[in-house]
């Protein structure tokens, strides 16, 4: 297979088949992240640089080995879509001057089981942050109500919600991107768990290395595969609020579908062996970083890349 890039086109791979599971699949994922991680980094910067700011939050649940995967997913998407369709949701968003919002679901394993949770951006009006603590007051606790509504519970100190700007969001996020912009450092953090490692011993891992161990002879690993290959099919990932591609001058949407059977690039700059690619594999987070190496470095950042990870490959 190939690596490619044209200007603007971006990167990809050629020569493989694509199904358009941003989930399951590490090809297609690859290129949904880098289309989805772009459009949501256009979004937020140009706010940002319209003088706007960003109100950021994740939610989590509780959750215990053995709670089912697809009742965890259940429960965050009910009590989400009860938050955003409710009429406190829209005064609130009016009087922060909120022009919409950015969603991202993300799904980990770890001692304690599966942990399904949600990071999200609303964009606000920069004058009227100082609402943003009565705000983060009334969607917690909205948040925690709705969850126990659905048999879980939240603790208040996995719920962070917080306001960004400039270089507070620089300092706050600064592992997440490289430069210094809310949305680019934002944009990082929405699809952090996609190359963050664990820690400690109650750390979570992304879904990915369940696959690896899996490979390695891991039945139990096998069968957490398996039901996490079933429960997240036909879920999307990722969302935008009605009007903010429109807003910032974004192309229609594409489906996941879409975005996976699309060639970028026009000419390969090198072909990774078939050793080359299953090295590539062997690492969940190795295929979004080849496409950003090379939209970021061009030929000669990618062929340091590979090399420096021992990845067969020719120039082409």
């Amino acid at each position: 297979m190939g690596v490619r890039y044209s200007e603007g086109q971006g990167a990809g791979f050629s020569g493989l088949t694509t199904c358009g599971s941003v989930w399951v699949c590490p090809v297609c994922s690859a290129k949904i992240l880098a289309r989805r991680s772009l459009e949501f980094g256009v979004v937020l910067t140009a706010h940002e640089n319209a003088g706007g700011s960003v109100v950021f939050g994740t939610f989590t649940m509780r959750h215990h080995r053995g709670t089912p995967l697809q009742s965890e997913w259940e429960a965050l998407q009910a009590a989400w879509h009860s938050i955003v369709r409710d009429k406190t949701w829209r005064k609130w968003k009016q009087r922060l001057g909120a022009i919409g919002h950015l969603r991202v679901v993300e799904v980990t394993y770890g001692s304690q089981g599966w942990h399904v949770h949600t990071h999200w951006a609303l964009l606000i009006d920069s004058e009227r942050a100082s609402l943003v603590p009565d705000f983060r007051s009334w969607v917690v606790d909205k948040w925690r109500r709705r969850l126990a509504a659905a048999g879980f519970d939240s603790l208040e100190v996995g719920q962070d919600v917080r306001h960004l700007s400039g270089l507070d969001a620089a300092v706050n996020l600064g592992n997440y991107f490289a430069k210094n912009t809310v949305g680019e450092s934002v944009g990082r953090e929405l699809f952090g768990s996609w190359t963050k490692k664990g820690r400690t011993p109650y750390s979570t891992r992304p879904a990915w290395q369940l696959l690896e161990d899996a490979y390695l002879g891991d039945v139990d690993a096998l069968r957490l595969w398996h039901d996490y290959e079933n429960v997240s099919q036909g879920r999307r990932q990722m969302n935008l609020s009605h009007g903010l591609r429109q807003r910032f001058g974004l192309e229609p949407e594409k489906s996941d579908e879409e975005i996976a059977g699309e060639s970028a690039g026009d000419v390969d700059l090198v072909r990774i062996t078939p050793r080359g690619w299953f090295a590539i594999l062997k690492k969940s987070w190795h295929e979004v970083a080849v496409l950003d190496v090379v939209e970021r470095d061009g030929l000669d950042g990618l062929v340091a890349f590979l090399t420096a990870e021992g990845i067969e490959f020719e120039v082409m």
